[in-house]
C-alpha cells in the first residue's frame, strides 16, 4: 500500500518548545503542582474542549464530512488493497459516522474487523457484517458484535487500521477517550510490525526501490479518522511516554501522513 507520494517529512517533527506547544498550553493552562499533575489536567481539559467542539458541530456539516470521509477512504484504499482486510470502529454519538463506510467495504468484498473491549483495557477484534448480532460488553457500557475474538496477531494480514480520535496533531499523536485501550493496542501492533520488518529483511541485501511504498511487513497502516477541524495543524496534543502515534490522519479533505513505515 503506497503512500509515499503523500508523505511530508517536514510536517512530522514540529518543535516541542515552539509556538505550537505554547498555543496548546494556552488552550488549557497548567494546573497542578507536579509535571505529572499538570499533564493529567491538560489531557482532561483538552478532552473536555474537543468533546464540546465536536458536539457543537452543525449536524448537516457532520453528515457532509462523514460522507466525504467515506468516499475519501474508499477511493484511497480499494485500489491499494493487498489483503482486503480493514480494522475500523463502530461509531457512536458525535463521532464521524462509520456505518456507510463499513457497509461499503463489506459490499466490496473487504473483511471488516471491529474492536472488542477486554479486561485490563485491552482490545480484541471480531468480524463485522451488516446485521451482525451484538451483545453488551462485559467491561464497557456499549454493545459489541458477537463472534470469534482475534488477537493482535490477526493484524499481520490487515491493510488499514482506522483509529478513533477526538483530535490528532502533526506528530501523529491523538486524543482518545482516556481509557488507554488504543495506546496499548498500538504499542503491541508496532512491536509486531517491527519484528515482522526485521524478519523480512533478514538474509537479503536487496535495497528497496524508491517510492515503492511500505514493504508487506509494514502492514497495517494506522490512520486516525477525524473531522477536518480536529486535525491540529497549529497545536499539539499533550502526551506522555505511554501514548502511541498513528502513521497518518484522514479528514473530509484527504489523507495527511506523519511518518513513513
Amino acid at each position: 500500500m503506497s503512500f509515499n507520494e503523500s508523505f511530508n517529512p517536514s510536517a512530522s517533527s514540529p518543535s516541542p518548545e515552539g509556538a505550537e506547544a505554547q498555543y496548546s498550553a494556552s488552550l488549557t493552562g497548567n494546573r497542578g503542582e507536579s509535571p505529572e499533575e499538570v499533564l493529567k489536567h491538560r489531557k482532561q481539559d483538552f478532552r473536555t474542549l474537543w468533546r464540546a467542539r465536536r458536539r457543537e458541530l452543525d449536524p448537516a456539516d457532520r453528515g457532509r464530512q462523514s460522507a466525504d470521509l467515506t468516499s475519501t477512504i474508499l477511493d484511497w484504499y480499494l485500489p491499494r488493497a493487498q489483503h482486503r482486510r480493514v480494522a475500523a470502529v463502530l461509531s457512536y454519538g458525535a463521532e464521524p459516522d462509520t456505518g456507510p463506510l463499513l457497509a461499503a467495504l463489506h459490499g466490496a468484498g473487504v473483511e471488516v474487523l471491529v474492536p472488542i473491549t477486554e479486561p485490563g483495557r485491552q482490545l480484541s477484534w471480531t468480524a463485522w457484517h451488516p446485521g451482525v448480532d451484538v451483545a453488551r460488553s462485559s467491561v464497557a457500557p456499549i454493545d459489541e458484535p458477537v463472534g470469534a475474538r482475534l488477537g493482535v496477531e490477526t493484524m499481520e494480514t490487515v491493510d488499514l487500521v482506522l483509529v478513533p480520535a477526538q483530535a490528532v496533531d502533526t506528530r501523529g499523536f491523538r486524543l482518545g477517550q482516556g481509557g488507554g485501550y488504543y495506546d496499548r493496542f498500538l504499542a503491541a501492533l508496532y512491536r509486531q510490525r517491527s519484528a515482522s520488518s526485521t524478519s523480512s529483511v533478514s538474509g537479503t541485501d536487496a535495497a528497496p526501490a524508491p517510492d515503492a511504498g511500505p514493504a508487506p511487513s509494514a502492514v497495517p497502516v494506522t490512520v486516525a479518522m477525524v473531522f477536518r477541524q480536529e486535525l491540529m495543524t497549529r497545536g499539539q496534543v499533550p502526551t506522555s511516554e505511554f501514548d502511541e502515534p498513528v502513521d497518518g490522519a484522514v479528514t473530509a479533505d484527504g489523507f495527511t501522513w506523519f511518518r513513513q513505515v
